[in-house]
């Protein structure tokens, strides 16, 4: 397991303006490993692979955005992994906030995941 930051970023409701968050990204040569908006919402959460540059960019183009610690895991990729690993933190009442597929691999899915008590969630998850 390691750690990485989600980006909650608050974006105006209007056309362009992900592609003025991509191309600013791009331009510093960030990649976008996962990304999710919910329709309605100005809200886009986000994961790169440099958390500096990219809040750097954010800053720049004068978007209000949050930092949070996120998780990540290698799971099993069967039936079942998933509802066991999230069984593990229920039954310790711990939530997750957000939780997102960042890649197969070889041995399994790369899952990062943000929760309600971070520090409570790692002795639960044996990490």
């Amino acid at each position: 397991m390691s750690s990485t930051k989600e980006f909650r970023i608050s974006l105006p409701n209007q056309p362009g303006q992900l592609v003025r968050v991509c191309e600013a990204l791009s331009q510093r040569n960030v990649n976008i490993r996962t990304i999710a908006g919910i329709a309605g919402t100005n809200r886009l959460a986000m994961v790169t692979d440099q958390e500096d540059p990219t809040k750097e960019v954010l800053q720049k183009l004068g978007l209000s955005f949050e930092e949070v610690e996120l998780l990540t895991v290698r799971l099993v990729d069967k039936p079942g992994t998933l509802a066991g690993f999230a069984r593990k933190l229920a039954d310790a009442n711990i939530n997750i906030e957000s939780i997102y597929r960042l890649g197969v691999t070889a041995d399994g899915v790369e899952v990062a995941f943000t929760v309600s008590d971070i520090d409570k969630a790692k002795p639960v998850l044996g990490l």
